[in-house]
């Protein structure tokens, strides 16, 4: 477990560590030590296991030492290929020590990702902002040294980050995402020197969720083909490449980071999203082993959904309206395979606000499903309430034989939410815990035995 060998191939199995609350260089190695150590031995035995691993803003800085850095979204050269500080060499020592080896990193949270309240700044600075460019090079710094210390010494890795706005904030239009793209080819175009400098591929794994940039898989290869367009028209002038060479510089270091509970959300099948990527040319750098919630005729069933409402994290819904008998499936454009209308709001309580509901009523919906992460082994005997998990598998299965990525990560982040709501007396999140008690660490064990499971279940 941990590290998978199919065919001549390798692959790694680990999980997110934001899970674990930590945004201090001194919390991040107490998690590793209190939390990720045991949890990895639990899960993987005595062997090296590979571990996803967040960082955050302060934890960046800290990292590499709080360099003088430009106004710019770039690094100089001097940082770019600059030894590990004392206290990055200090982490590198303990995941020794520990016998962990970073195989991506979570980048998509670099605020703190446990106050009371992250909603929508989860995804704050947007790809609008060049800070989120500077942030992520830092990042893929801290990265290009855990490749070198790695006793694996991958060729490449990648850093997972947002995949440009939040619809909530910035309206989706053609302005917002050449921005978006102008910072992501930025971003590319100091990668590749942090390559020429260190021979560290670091990729950046953009990773739509719902009302993001590029939500459905159609929507997505067609917001990749404008980012492709940036770095063409940029490239040539900056670089002296070709269109063809500025394109395959971009196809190398642009990403997609494909999270199975964030497409089941769009009532997608992730494995025929998968099959489209790889038609597109769109290369896939990770893929998030998760489950969402959905909910069967909402308008009998809403109460079974309400319990689940819980003040920290954003909680998108996609509601799905049967077709009639009469209407024709769609032809892409909004990816919904299933047919019917998809009603889309933005954070769970607004299923029960009027104002909110579109002129629409619960009734009027076959189906929900929320962007609540919960673990794949979840069940429910509730027959109304269930989980996406159905889809995971085939996936997974199918991007590991296909060699699309090596990179597979369990990202259960609101384990401790779980917890806290069983405490509470809710029912459903009870039995995803257990009777015998509430023990996270266990269940993370318990999650990553699972998966490992379903990934050798051919």
């Amino acid at each position: 477990m941990g590290r998978l060998k199919i065919g001549e191939r390798t692959a790694y199995l680990a999980y997110s560590t934001n899970v674990h609350p930590a945004e201090t260089l001194a919390e991040l190695s107490q998690m590793l030590r209190q939390h990720v150590g045991p949890i990895s031995r639990g899960a993987f035995g005595p062997n090296t296991a590979a571990i996803n691993l967040r960082l955050g803003i302060q934890q960046i800085d800290d990292l590499l030492g709080n360099p003088a850095l430009p106004t710019t979204s770039t690094l100089s050269d001097d940082i770019l290929k600059a030894s590990p500080t004392p206290a990055c060499q200090e982490l590198l020592d303990l995941l020794k020590q520990l016998d962990l080896a970073v195989v991506s990193i979570n980048a998509f949270p670099i605020r703190n990702f446990h106050s009371p309240r992250v909603k929508e700044q989860v995804y704050s600075p947007p790809w609008t902002d060049g800070g989120r460019a500077l942030y992520s090079l830092k990042i893929a710094k801290v990265m290009a040294h855990f490749m070198t210390a790695s006793p694996w010494k991958p060729k490449r890795t990648a850093i997972s980050v947002p995949s440009g706005v939040y619809n909530g904030l910035y309206a989706d239009s053609d302005e917002i995402r050449a921005q978006c793209a102008h910072f992501l080819t930025e971003c590319v175009r100091e990668l590749y020197r942090l390559e020429r400098l260190t021979g560290c591929t670091v990729q950046l794994g953009l990773e739509p969720e719902p009302l993001t940039t590029g939500e459905t898989c159609a929507q997505f290869i067609e917001y990749y083909g404008a980012i492709l367009f940036d770095a063409r028209q940029k490239f040539a002038l900056q670089l002296g490449l070709s269109r063809a060479q500025a394109e395959e510089l971009a196809r190398r270091f642009l990403t997609v980071n494909l999270d199975l509970c964030h497409q089941a959300v769009e009532f997608e099948d992730p494995l025929e999203d998968l099959k489209q990527l790889k038609a597109a040319g769109v290369p896939v750098s990770g893929l998030h082993l998760s489950a969402a919630l959905k909910l069967k005729e909402p308008g009998k069933n809403l109460e079974r959904l309400k319990p689940w409402d819980e003040p920290r994290y954003l909680h998108q819904v996609v509601a799905h309206t049967a077709p009639s008998p009469l209407t024709p499936l769609p032809r892409g454009g909004e990816g919904n395979r299933s047919g019917g209308e998809l009603t889309r709001f933005e954070d769970l309580p607004h299923l029960w606000d009027e104002r909110k509901l579109k002129g629409k009523s619960l009734s009027d919906f076959d189906e929900l499903r929320c962007h609540f992460h919960v673990p794949l082994f979840a069940e429910f005997s509730d027959g109304a309430l269930s989980t996406t998990r159905d889809c995971v598998g085939p996936a997974a299965r199918y991007a590991l034989r296909e060699g699309m990525t090596d990179n597979f990560v369990v990202e259960t982040y609101t384990w401790n939410v779980l917890a806290a709501l069983a405490r509470e007396g809710n029912a459903a999140a009870k039995a995803v815990m257990g009777e015998a008690g509430i023990d996270v660490d266990a269940g993370i064990v318990k999650e990553l035995q699972w998966a490992n499971e379903m990934l050798n279940d051919e």
